[in-house]
């Protein structure tokens, strides 16, 4: 067992042999802890096309002024959308974020959310709304939400 030990010097490395009595090796556990398996609905396919993210057409990044982290933000943004098997909660908080992300929401927009959010305990867009960031995806981005078979 090595031990760091600090003095005047420096700090210096030590060599012990492990005592059997001694608490430190009693707690010690010598097997590694078993994986953590985390079962996904999802076929690997979706799950490569959900981490890779959906492309934004380099034509069209000129209509954002962001950085390219706000690119690959997006475009992962997209992926889940599409690949994500998400309910209609999970798509409408997508949809939120990128029209934020676009500007397409005023702050009275974002405080209808807000109130919404306080009224129901759920957050949901209006079907207005929804097809508002559908729009914008479709004429700036040349993108559909559709997942392409």
């Amino acid at each position: 067992m090595l031990k760091a030990l600090k003095s005047k010097s420096g700090w210096h490395l030590t060599h012990s042999t492990p005592r059997p009595n001694h608490p430190e090796t009693q707690n010690s556990n010598p097997e590694p802890p078993a994986p953590k398996v985390v079962h996904l609905d999802m076929l690997d396919t979706d799950y490569a096309k959900l981490m890779a993210g959906e492309p934004i057409p380099e034509a069209r990044k000129y209509r954002l002024e962001a950085g390219s982290h706000t690119y690959t933000r997006l475009s992962k943004q997209i992926a889940r959308y599409r690949h994500g098997k998400l309910d209609q909660q999970g798509r409408d908080d997508i949809l939120c974020s990128i029209g934020t992300v676009a500007d397409l929401f005023t702050p009275a927009d974002i405080e209808e959310f807000n109130d919404r959010l306080r009224t129901t305990n759920r957050f949901y867009l209006t079907p207005g709304e929804r097809q508002q960031v559908v729009n914008w995806l479709e004429d700036e981005l040349t993108i559909t939400l559709e997942q392409s078979s």
